[in-house]
């Protein structure tokens, strides 16, 4: 290792060297440089884990397609440092980022990602927080534009993205429709007033048009594919369908993500119905302002319990090959969070 930087600090930090399974993910210990004009130095408390984290290790993940890298994109932390304007040491922040980074002890960010904590709100609960409920947020606000009393489908409700997006519609009014696997799922989609439909027992476009038969006003998707047709299909004239991510197949998600992303956008062109394309780490970067004026919401939302991110377990961050591999294995349902203190 090279000679330390004065001001730097030692830090333990999960690196992707190469793609590849979970072997990929290895502890190193590096530093962290003291802050530039405009940026914070932040002590990590909590990391928050997500099916990108294992597409990004896999190189699978259109937005990280280049090694080395540190996986994670989003974090709570405690305020070590700051250059200019900043906020005070010891404060506690959140932040979603616009690329990945936070499986580590330490990290330097710019001032403009960091919201602080409301006073009382656990820090690994926070963490929960900001990717899927700022996806969630602009899917219903930024694209779908949905109003209340309006119908909406949800795909993969039981899902991160899927009961941050059940939450949200109803406090919005919203009627909703959501498709899950049948393992516990009815009664938790129950307590948002989600209809369930089991999407491996029935075919969800048959039951909308039974119940709908003028069609919804909305449709949430995140698996891409056929499903793409059939969620057009059920929205009533002008509906809109909004895509925030593609299931994809193993070893072949960055293409089946380029065509699903060109599929919306040719729906898109079609008259009567619109298509919308949500991908929140590079809207981060282009509106700053709805970026800190919606996270600072969800985290009081989450403060007062108007939302209820649900935490399936809290990891070290040296256990994240772990982790990833009970992901890969669907032996987990709920938010991970990796904690680095």
């Amino acid at each position: 290792m090279a000679p330390q930087e004065r001001g730097a600090i030692s830090c333990r930090r999960i690196v992707v060297e190469r793609f590849g399974g979970v072997e990929e993910l290895r502890e190193v210990e590096t530093t962290v440089a003291a802050p530039p004009p405009g940026y914070t130095r932040v002590k990590v408390i909590a990391a928050g884990v997500g099916f990108t984290d294992l597409m990004a290790r896999a190189g699978e993940y259109l937005l990280q397609r280049k090694v080395p890298f540190c996986p994670g994109y989003e974090l709570v932390g405690e305020v070590v440092d700051t250059s200019g304007e900043g906020m005070a040491p010891g404060t506690l922040v959140a932040a979603a980022l616009p690329k990945m980074g936070t499986y580590t002890e330490y990290v330097v960010l710019p001032n403009w990602l960091l919201v602080p904590l409301p006073d009382g709100l656990d820090p690994h609960l926070a963490a929960a927080v900001p990717l899927d409920y700022l996806t969630a947020l602009s899917v219903l606000e930024t694209h779908g534009r949905v109003a209340r009393g309006d119908t909406v489908l949800i795909q993969g409700a039981s899902g991160g993205v899927g009961q941050a997006l059940s939450q949200l519609g109803r406090r919005s009014g919203l009627r909703m429709y959501g498709t899950a696997s049948a393992s516990g799922s009815e009664e938790r989609l129950a307590r948002y007033g989600v209809e369930y439909i089991d999407y491996r027992r029935q075919d969800f476009e048959t039951i909308i048009r039974e119940r709908e038969p003028h069609g919804i006003q909305a449709v949430f998707d995140h698996i891409g594919g056929s499903n793409l047709a059939k969620s057009y299909r059920v929205l009533a004239p002008g509906g809109v369908l909004v895509s925030y991510a593609f299931a994809g197949r193993p070893g072949h998600m960055i293409g089946d993500t380029v065509r699903g992303a060109a599929r919306v956008k040719l729906m898109n062109m079609r008259p009567g119905r619109r298509a919308a394309l949500c991908m929140v780490p590079r809207e981060l970067k282009t509106n700053r302002d709805w970026y800190r004026v919606s996270l600072e919401r969800l985290l009081s939302l989450a403060r007062s319990g108007e939302i209820e991110p649900s935490i399936a377990a809290i990891h070290p961050l040296a256990k994240a090959g772990d982790v990833h591999a009970a992901l890969e294995r669907r032996e987990i349902t709920g938010k991970i969070v990796l904690t680095a203190s």
